[in-house]
């Protein structure tokens, strides 16, 4: 019985030296044969990934001075316009309000712009100035469509889809993405304007954002203008990058009755100028 106890600790000290043996036998292996080189080309290629993303810096917002010194504004999608100048003359010799006009491509908005001295005028007269309930599209007697940092254009939203209508359809992104220019032509130029921003405003005395007040603008003016857009914005269409640069803003602003009623409501667009002939 006593030889039997004294060799089952003998077997466990074996067992236990041959799996030291083992294990040393594995590690020395190990050592000498290290793993084949497609292991390290692995991490070399995770490593690598990772010191270029050290060098990819986040696009941060322009400031008043990157905007200051971009040099040029790009249409980002090729555009032609099709107005030319002599459509305004023609109508220029029948009533000498016609200052210029303005089209949006697949909508009803292809017409002459009218201004006068008494704002109220063409809210109910036609071009030619006979009295009709639809008026005109006209410009604030304040601007000057081919000098004014940004010319306010007003027209009535009419039920029919006629005159400024079509405005409306800018709440909406998707139809607004596939309509982003505005062309406007004068007796002396073309320009093509680019809309960056729908909003829904308050348009009358007592409103936070006084938009119809930005007319001509100094630096201070111009930042205000643009973070009040940004800021009320329905639909913001804009990239900031290609915003106007400070020295050199030139907007236009369509107005329009958000729903018909006389509850003051506005439906406001906003666009810049990306190209001028």
């Amino acid at each position: 019985m006593k030889k039997k106890i004294l060799m089952l600790p003998v077997s466990m000290l074996l067992m236990v030296v041959a799996l030291i043996c083992f294990e040393l036998l594995y590690f020395s292996w190990k050592f000498v044969f290290p793993p084949k080189a497609v292991s390290v080309s692995a991490y070399a290629n995770v490593a690598s990934s990772l010191t270029r993303a050290e060098y990819i810096q986040p696009t941060e917002p322009p400031t008043e001075e990157t905007m200051e010194e971009t040099e040029e504004v790009i249409v980002e999608t090729p555009y032609y316009m099709q107005l030319d100048m002599s459509k305004v003359a023609s109508y220029y010799n029948t009533n000498h309000d016609v200052v210029g006009w303005i089209r949006v491509a697949d909508t009803a908005i292809n017409y002459p712009i009218m201004q006068n001295a008494d704002n109220n005028f063409y809210v109910d007269h036609a071009w030619n100035g006979s009295w009709n309930s639809a008026g005109a599209i006209f410009a604030d007697w304040r601007c000057r469509l081919d000098s004014s940092d940004n010319t306010l254009v007003y027209g009535h939203n009419m039920g029919n889809g006629s005159m400024f209508h079509a405005i409306k359809n800018y709440k909406s992104a998707g139809w607004g993405n596939s309509h982003k220019y505005i062309e406007v032509a004068t007796l002396e130029h073309r320009y093509l304007y680019r809309v960056f921003s729908c909003n829904v405003l308050y348009g009358e005395e007592g409103a936070k954002f006084q938009y119809w007040n930005f007319i001509e603008m100094n630096r201070t003016d111009y930042k205000n203008f643009v973070n009040s857009i940004i800021n009320t914005a329905t639909v913001f269409y804009g990239d900031m990058r290609h915003l106007p640069r400070v020295s050199d803003n030139k907007f236009i602003t369509l107005q329009t009755c958000n729903s018909g009623a006389n509850d003051g409501i506005r439906c406001v667009l906003f666009a810049y100028l990306v190209e001028e002939r």
